[in-house]
């Protein structure tokens, strides 16, 4: 079928302005053994969609473009593989890539002078950037991981330990390259594959905006998309463009009169010509298969570190180059949408953030970290975690403490950005009560807008499988592209209580608190930690800061200001991580007295005083020996704890093991507290050791496996194929996790076979001997260590029912029936299925949706079904 170009005008802006997207999950695994692979880079050639393998070996895909695509996956050690999808819209792709170890890896480099290597350094980045007018504007980061051969000849050979990166300042890219190994003296890099990285810095955000979009005019994208527009300006004669359907959704086949003339503005020509008699592109010109497009020229950009990625998306960058910003046009609110309202100790609170825009344009320039706080009614915030905002959304999940104090709470979330408007912030009122209360059942709130409900069946019995079809709607009954969740309650465990302000309500616009010049909070990109230096009396003091973040990951050396206070901004962590820091004052001095935490918001719309459901008793009850924290009986009383001093002497003759390969003293590993700073500082000192993956799961290897691991003569962790005490599988970094490092006295290494332990021994073993209390009393540690929580990942609503078992109390109880945060709807489908089980109690249950269209309008319905 072919489309008349006519239509193509009219068709294509919308397209490009309001398409919706797809997702790609998947995990990977090492061939041979089946474990999860971490830090793997996955990622679509020549675009910004990429992403990493986490510590389990899983990855995500985001807002991936209808159409067909190759998945790549790189890691060092291992060789790479691909995979062809297609991408569709509001569908989700499953992939699981198996890699094979490579072995060819592992190139040993030859001996250079350090004068050599610099030299080198120097003639490798100077082939990859040539004398390009943008060269100065462009850097080499990563230089140390390149390798130098010695070749026959005097040559040498250059390859790198995996991709080496460009920052480019012009474009405010980081180019991620991989190049097949060339000869320095003689040839030119061939890249193999490149991804782009955006890096959002603040500044000179409109000079960077203006440096895309004149490089992106000299792209053969942005020609062959003014072809399907019909837009023919820029060509020396009619091409006469046709543009039809494929057989691919989401991608078209066009034809023009080739080879195609093209001139610049400058007056610079060039050639552009493809083979077969149709090409097939992507919506924004992009062809599917780049082999089959060729082009000459002066006009072209052809090295792709100063050029932009093939999904670049012009229109958006038109239209925020020509949007005025104001206080009026920069706002954003933010509505959360949680499974319940009312809660017992010990669970956890599951939620979807929706942020919505004057102008949803502006999505990628405004905030990309959420705060959520829970809140006590005297205003004590018990907890404070932060969430990535990706494209308006946010979804997570908090873990409520195991209190004996219940009662009526708030949960606040915020962007620091949006603390500029008034009431832009959100505050939801919560229960959290104890297990034979819940508050009285409300009958309002039932209604509906754009949504409307199915299901299979008239009524369900006790543990029935029910399947609700969500149909997402205009007023006229016709399917729209909408982004949502749902939840749905068993009404016999749970109670349905009404929001106090509702997703219309959230989302609506919002008055500023003053002109945008004077704004008190900024936007931000990372989540900040803001710290102060006293001295033993507790008052601020001024001085020098060395941190080790993540170990030696990072390291920082800072100065607080004159009031002692210090910060560290726009991180991005993911989940755990920690920061080691030692102070000194301006006379030399140890600090030992740091305060550094998350930096948090104070609300100044908080209502303390605000409405709360009646609390009644529950038709429901548990068990009454089955309590989260018992209280105090009468007449029980607490004892005062006992400190026991003692002496530990050592006790520890020769190990069955025999002599070690190697002996570390703690002395020798210069140890700041932190576990992960140990066990790089241990690798540095241990021949043969290698460190795999990153906290949680850091590991060690020795031949192939992970060693043995003892604690004072005695096993701490279990090995595949066997457990012993301490645990099965138990990675040398849990084992460390319980261990204050600077009550490590030595560690002795064996490399080799150890026949004594049998099967627990063919990996060697790392033996670690504690300090005496008497010695490590000694021990003078100037070093204070913070953990922190990151951005926090999304638990599925499995995973959460899960850590139900962990509370006796909990696992018996499901009132919350399903979750689901990532909920999509097009206009080409007519109902989004949802399945789920009901509880052994037969009752009505109760559904509630919440979300938003592609064009920032709000949706909701809530229903009751299954009613006697």
């Amino acid at each position: 079928m072919r489309i008349s170009i006519l239509f193509l005008i009219l068709f294509l802006p919308l397209s490009l302005v309001f398409a919706q997207s797809s997702r790609i999950q998947g995990e990977v695994l090492d061939k041979n053994t089946g474990m999860p692979l971490q830090d793997i880079h996955v990622f679509i050639h020549n675009t910004t969609y990429q992403t990493f393998s986490d510590s389990v070996g899983t990855f995500l895909l985001t807002n991936i473009q209808d159409g067909q695509w190759e998945i790549l996956v790189k890691g060092s050690g291992y060789i790479s593989q691909s995979q062809i999808i297609s991408a569709s819209t509001g569908k989700t792709k499953k992939l699981v890539f198996s890699l094979e170890p490579d072995p060819f890896a592992g190139v040993t480099p030859s001996d250079f002078s350090k004068g050599k290597l610099k030299k080198f350094k120097n003639a490798v980045e100077k082939k990859f950037l040539g004398e390009h007018p943008s060269a100065l504007q462009v850097e080499l980061l990563n230089s140390d991981q390149l390798i130098f051969e010695k070749r026959p000849g005097k040559k040498t050979q250059v390859s790198s330990l995996g991709p080496i990166y460009f920052s480019n300042r012009e474009t405010g890219y980081l180019v991620t390259v991989y190049f097949k190994p060339f000869i320095l003296e003689d040839e030119e890099p061939q890249l193999l594959d490149y991804s782009y990285f955006d890096l959002a810095e603040d500044g000179g955000i409109e000079t960077r905006r203006s440096n895309r979009l004149r490089i992106h005019q000299q792209s053969p994208t942005y020609l062959l998309s003014q072809l399907m527009i019909g837009e023919l300006a820029s060509f020396g004669s009619n091409p006469n463009p046709e543009v039809s359907f494929s057989d691919q959704e989401g991608e078209y086949l066009l034809s023009f009169d080739k080879p195609l003339e093209i001139v610049g503005e400058d007056g610079s020509r060039g050639r552009m010509f493809y083979e077969g008699e149709k090409l097939q592109v992507k919506l924004n010109g992009a062809p599917t298969n780049w082999s089959k497009l060729q082009w000459r020229g002066e006009l072209f950009e052809t090295n792709p570190i100063y050029a932009v990625p093939q999904n670049f998306n012009a229109d958006r960058v038109f239209a925020l180059a020509n949007l005025e910003k104001s206080a009026k046009t920069m706002q954003e609110r933010i509505y959360l949408h949680t499974d319940r309202r009312h809660y017992w100790p010990g669970e956890t609170i599951l939620f979807k953030a929706y942020l919505g825009y004057t102008n949803p344009v502006l999505a990628q320039d405004l905030s990309k970290v959420l705060h959520v706080e829970l809140i006590d009614t005297v205003g004590f915030i018990w907890s404070h975690q932060v969430f990535k905002i990706t494209d308006g959304f946010s979804a997570g999940q908090i873990s409520l403490p195991d209190l004996s104090e219940t009662g009526n709470f708030f949960v606040r979330a915020y962007t620091t950005w949006s603390l500029n408007y008034k009431q832009a912030e959100h505050i939801l009122p919560i229960q959290i009560l104890d297990h034979f209360s819940q508050p009285k059942a409300s009958s309002g709130g039932l209604e509906s807008k754009n949504v409307k409900v199915f299901t299979d069946k008239q009524s369900y019995k006790a543990g029935e499988k029910v399947t609700l079809n969500v149909m997402i709607a205009s007023y006229e009954g016709n399917p729209i592209n909408a982004n949502f969740s749902l939840a749905v309650l068993d009404l016999k465990q749970a109670v349905y209580v009404p929001e106090n302000r509702g997703i219309e309500e959230q989302l609506a616009e919002k008055n500023p608190k003053g002109e945008i010049e004077n704004f008190n909070y900024s936007i931000e990109r990372g989540f900040d930690l803001e710290g102060v230096l006293q001295d033993d009396e507790g008052n601020p003091i001024r001085g020098s800061l060395q941190a080790f973040i993540n170990g030696y990951d990072d390291e920082r050396k800072i100065r607080s200001e004159k009031d002692g206070s210090f910060a560290f901004s726009s991180l991005g962590f993911e989940e755990d991580f920690e920061i080691t820091l030692k102070a000194t004052s301006v006379l030399n001095q140890p600090i030992r007295n740091i305060k550094l935490d998350l930096k948090s918001y104070p609300s100044e719309e908080l209502d303390l005083t605000m409405d709360f459901p009646e609390v009644v008793s529950r038709e429901i009850l548990p068990d009454k020996d089955i309590m989260p924290i018992k209280p105090l009986a009468e007449g029980e009383i607490l004892l005062e704890a006992a400190e026991v001093e003692a002496k530990k002497d050592k006790n520890f003759g020769a190990m069955i093991y025999g002599i070690p390969d190697n002996v570390i003293e703690s002395e020798e590993l210069n140890l700041v507290g932190s576990t992960v700073q140990f066990i790089y500082a241990l690798m540095a000192k241990v021949p043969g050791m290698k460190v795999v993956g990153s906290p949680p799961n850091m590991s060690v290897r020795f031949r192939g496996g992970e060693p043995l691991i003892l604690i004072n003569g005695t096993p701490a962790n279990g090995l595949s194929g066997g457990t012993i005490s301490g645990g099965a599988s138990r990675s040398f970094y849990n084992v460390l996790e319980g261990i204050n490092v600077f009550a490590i006295d030595r560690v002795e290494v064996i490399r080799r076979l150890v026949p004594q332990y049998g099967d627990q021994g063919r990996n060697g073993l790392i033996s670690i001997f504690l300090k005496t209390g008497a010695e490590l009393a000694k021990t003078q540690n100037n070093f204070n260590l913070f953990k922190f929580e990151g951005f926090q990942r999304y638990m599925n609503f499995s995973k959460a029912q899960e850590s139900r078992e962990n509370f006796p109390f909990l696992g018996p109880f499901k009132p919350t029936l399903f979750w689901s945060p990532s909920l999509i709807s097009n206009e080409n489908t007519l109902s989004i299925p949802v399945e789920f089980d009901l509880n052994e109690t037969a009752g009505p249950f109760l559904v509630e949706i919440r979300g938003m269209t592609d064009l920032g309008e709000p949706i909701y319905g809530t229903f009751v079904l299954n009613e006697d």
